[in-house]
């Protein structure tokens, strides 16, 4: 049998690693800064903008024995014309109003000021973290965990990429297996 017959496995591993990376590259960089967003849940907030407003409302006399009529006075005052959609008592001395657009007013009595909080969808953030935290259809699932083994190939694939000294099957094995128990570590101690 002759020699160019034969599969050059190097070679086919090295060309389906540059093509399926090629194809991932978008993936990655989504759930990358998708998760770079999420890790940060804490310090900010990646699906939304909230912006708040303070409006002085002193020496006013409140309508504080109908509700309906306290809406229209605090929604009058923070000077917006989007319709109240809910409203309830958080102390005795807040009201609050939740608007249809998602924003609220809160009315608090003893510092006599209307708080407005506005809220913005960040559409990108909002987008690439539903994706990658597998909020959308099934098949979205199903393409994520194609994906997965995707990434998995990349990097079997990869451990094979480079021949002789600089292979990752000789001392650059610290690197790789330092790569596996770095989680492990993390998780167990």
């Amino acid at each position: 049998m002759s020699n160019k017959s034969s599969i050059n496995w190097f070679k086919l591993n090295r060309n389906l690693h540059r093509d399926i990376g090629y194809f991932c590259v978008g993936l990655v960089i989504i759930f990358a800064v998708s998760g770079i967003a999420v890790n940060h849940k804490d310090d900010w907030n990646p699906n939304y903008k909230v912006s708040h407003q303070q409006i002085s409302v002193s020496d006013e006399t409140w309508q504080l024995d109908n509700d309906e009529l306290l809406i229209e006075q605090i929604i009058s005052h923070a000077d917006v014309s989007e319709p109240a959609k809910a409203s309830y008592w958080v102390s005795p001395q807040e009201f609050k109003v939740f608007l249809k657009n998602g924003n609220n007013l809160s009315l608090e009595l003893n510092q006599d000021i209307i708080n407005y909080e506005a809220i913005e969808p960040r559409h990108v953030f909002q987008a690439f973290n539903r994706l990658h935290l597998n909020e959308t259809t099934a098949s979205w699932v199903i393409f994520s965990d194609i994906f997965a083994g995707l990434l998995l190939f990349l990097a079997i694939s990869g451990l094979f990429m480079i021949k002789g000294k600089n292979s990752p099957w000789g001392s650059r094995s610290v690197l790789v297996i330092s790569g596996m128990l770095l989680p492990a570590a993390y998780v167990f101690l």
